[in-house]
């Protein structure tokens, strides 16, 4: 979610700041924290910038109101509003209504807006509506989750309450009613398949077909059903058995039915991820359990769905008789409470040593010289000077500090070090307009002024913090003492905290606020407030976030830190090949027309922005920004081609909208030549424009070193691993590999890759070996 608008206010926010200054704002007796050298408000602050404030949570009941607020998931619209919207959990969908909870399984819908655009919707359609027959409920709220688990509660008051539990991966509901019967509205044509008051049927199982889909009600023992109007089935419970279950079925078998009933009355209490990185072999295992309790019977094992990035890296694939098609592809059924998952961390870099060949060198160095003299404006690109701007402007002096540490001009290092230091600090010291402030009431650390409703909406915070966390890392490498918590780093771990704490059930932070642990992938929503679900746009700067957790937690030594960043950061590159790239062909559907997602929907993917139809922006936008951590933009060379090689047929698509809204033709030009370097540096040089378009949070010098190096290194290796969590690979077509490692502690580094090549790295320093393939 970002809505890239309002430029021209933001441009003429600048100004006005600039003119009243930027010194002490006014403010009242607020009190401030202090964290080392840093401090925070607890409050948002008089002043130019005071009056943003976040949604207020709430719809929050029981231990979920005792937590910190879950924004930016795929049920937190759930808490923002007396109903909900939409509520993606794949298979299946639902929504909080004031009748009561509806139930739906999705059908995909093209949205062809015009020949340049596309959306295939998967669209919530209510088939059952589950209505307590004795109250109606005042509101839904949030009364319990855990990691891709949300329990709902409709109540009309203390005693009066309808209570939903719902997951990600099951084609189940279950329900507990206080008290009183409960009608099934069945909405739309309605054939009955199995009828419980029929002989020779179980009379707690009732079953039918909607719209083409298949369901089953699974009521208690001793329950009664009223099927005399046949889109009302009434289900009377027995007084000590207030629960029942309601699936979608792959099938109207009854051999499918008998073993959703063998299942029924397992119900989850809570989900669970737990991972694990191992560094000597550069693997992360990740294990998904289901807890339940058995309502009817001792069964507890449930069904699981297994989402397509997660079967493809299954350890001990189970067997699967059932399946579903939907937005993320297909989902496969298994009967289990758990499964773990593998994948190779392929390492990323802080940076990349210098170049060999000394005309690349001189090449660099011209531009390097200019870009250091003008690097102030960096900061000021009149697009705002919130968090996300100011946050592109120090990641991207963090790699123009890169290209000049690996050229040896430690001078212009130290120039461009200094000053991402001074606007960080001047962030953080608590006495400048522009600064942060906790709110307890949602649990969060929020930059002023808010930037694309990073606070009313709670959108993007991932986005933001993640450049930031970024550019300490690489002053933390070069400074350790300035990422000591007794100077700046406890206000780095303030916004670490903010976007991936994970510890649950905590007050001050929800756990891993934007990512998803069952879909692998983050969320930018804060509030969900869209009839589609949350979304995601830029994949890649959710991954960037991900990579400063690693650098981050390997510069201050902080290594559970460090890991959790390895497995966020694997976690999302598998999600983002999967269901934005779509690498293996198994997610995307054929009239989509288009070969990868720009923007990831809870019921919908699109070829599409927030504030462009251009087509360099819509694929660029899934690459920036370009870091030693981009190196799995590269995992497939051949598909890098081919999406650059139909960027013109895009384009024309574009120019014959007629369109004109003050776009240059090439812009971002840098950007796609950055990623053609990674499969064709040779055409990604001849392809840039060094006197072309520059993206905001970009320099030339940074681009043409990094397209220069990968045709010295050759492109991403990504068959070999390292027993170091900060390495990379490359080979070059003629099959010589360049092996890379960075060393951010005081003693020296042995490291050996899978090809049993070792390197010695000396402290706080990149090294390289190079050989010929095997």
């Amino acid at each position: 979610m970002r809505a890239r608008n309002g430029l021209q206010t933001a441009a003429a926010l600048t100004v006005l700041i600039t003119a009243v200054g930027a010194g002490d704002i006014a403010r009242a007796a607020d009190a401030k924290i202090s964290i080392g050298q840093g401090a925070y408000a607890t409050k948002a602050q008089a002043g130019f910038f005071g009056g943003a404030l976040p949604p207020q949570p709430e719809y929050r009941t029981g231990a979920a109101a005792a937590q910190a607020a879950t924004t930016n998931q795929w049920y937190s619209s759930v808490i923002f509003s007396r109903w909900s919207e939409a509520l993606y959990a794949q298979p299946m969908t639902y929504r909080a209504v004031p009748d009561g909870f509806e139930i739906g399984m999705p059908d995909r819908r093209l949205v062809a807006q015009d020949s340049g655009q596309r959306e295939m919707r998967y669209p919530h359609v209510a088939a059952i509506l589950v209505a307590p027959i004795g109250f109606k409920a005042a509101d839904a709220r949030l009364s319990d989750h855990s990691d891709w688990l949300a329990q709902i509660r409709m109540a009309a008051s203390p005693t009066d309450s309808l209570t939903a539990t719902i997951l990600h991966g099951s084609p189940f509901s279950y329900y507990e009613l206080s008290s009183g019967d409960v009608r099934l509205h069945l909405t739309g044509g309605v054939t009955v398949l199995v009828d419980p008051r029929t002989a020779g049927h179980d009379p707690r199982v009732a079953s039918f077909s909607i719209a083409g889909h298949a369901y089953a009600v699974f009521a208690p023992t001793g329950a009664t059903w009223d099927w005399s109007e046949p889109q009302d089935l009434v289900l009377h419970l027995p007084a000590d058995r207030r629960y029942f279950s309601v699936a979608g079925l792959p099938d109207e078998r009854a051999s499918t039915l008998s073993d959703f009933l063998k299942v029924a009355y397992a119900f989850p209490t809570a989900t669970h991820a737990a991972w694990n990185y191992d560094e000597p072999t550069s693997r992360v295992r990740t294990t998904y359990t289901v807890d339940a309790v058995a309502k009817e019977g001792s069964q507890t094992t449930t069904f699981m769905g297994l989402y397509p990035h997660q079967w493809d890296a299954l350890v001990s694939p189970p067997a699967s008789s059932y399946s579903y098609a939907g937005v993320r592809g297909t989902i496969r059924l298994i009967a289990g409470n758990a499964f773990t998952t593998e994948r190779i961390y392929h390492g990323i870099l802080p940076e990349w040593p210098g170049l060999l060949d000394p005309a690349h060198r001189a090449a660099v160095d011209s531009l390097l010289v200019g870009d250091v003299a003008k690097a102030g404006g960096l900061y000021h690109k009149n697009n705002g000077n919130g968090t996300y701007w100011v946050g592109k402007g120090l990641a991207a002096a963090a790699q123009l500090a890169s290209v000049a540490e690996a050229e040896g001009r430690t001078a212009m290092r130290d120039k461009l070090i200094g000053e991402m230091k001074e606007h960080i600090e001047s962030w953080f010291d608590g006495k400048h307009s522009t600064y942060f402030a906790e709110d307890p009431t949602i649990g969060s650390f929020l930059g002023y002024p808010e930037e694309y409703n990073s606070i009313t909406h709670m959108n993007d915070h991932h986005f933001h913090y993640g450049y930031w966390i970024m550019a300490a890392a690489h002053v933390a490498l070069l400074d350790p003492a300035w990422a000591d918590d007794t100077h700046w780093g406890g206000m780095v771990g303030k916004l670490v905290a903010d976007i991936a704490t994970d510890e649950r059930g905590a007050k001050d932070f929800p756990f891993l606020r934007n990512f998803d642990t069952y879909e692998g992938h983050s969320w930018a929503s804060g509030d969900a407030a869209s009839e589609d679900g949350n979304n995601q746009e830029s994949s890649s700067e959710a991954i960037n976030a991900w990579a400063g957790l690693i650098l981050w937690g390997e510069a201050t030594g902080n290594t559970h830190l460090r890991d959790l960043g390895i497995y966020l950061y694997t976690t999302e590159v598998a999600s983002v090949q999967t269901y934005w790239f779509d690498l293996k062909h198994e997610v995307l559907a054929p009239e989509f027309g288009k070969p990868y997602a720009s923007m990831v929907f809870g019921g919908k993917y699109a070829y599409n922005t927030w504030w462009t139809v251009e087509p360099h922006q819509i694929f660029g936008i899934n690459l920036l920004p370009f870091t030693p951590a981009s190196t799995y933009l590269g995992a497939d060379p051949a598909y890098v081609r081919a999406i650059v090689a139909d960027l013109p047929a895009e384009e024309s698509h574009y120019a014959s909208h007629g369109v004109n809204d003050g776009t240059p033709k090439d812009i971002w030009q840098d950007v796609i030549a950055s990623y053609l370097a990674l499969a064709d540096p040779a055409q990604a040089l001849a392809r840039w424009d060094k006197q072309g378009s520059v993206e905001n949070g970009e320099t030339r010098s940074h681009t043409l070193f990094w397209i220069l190096s990968l045709q010295e290194m050759g492109s991403p290796d990504w068959s070999v691993t390292a027993d170091t969590p900060l390495y990379s690979v490359f080979k070059t077509p003629g099959g010589t590999r360049t092996y890379l490692a960075y060393n951010a502690h005081d003693a020296p580094l042995h490291v050996s890759f899978s090809t049993n090549r070792t390197l010695d790295v000396p402290p706080h320093s990149v090294a390289r070996t190079s050989d010929a393939a095997q």
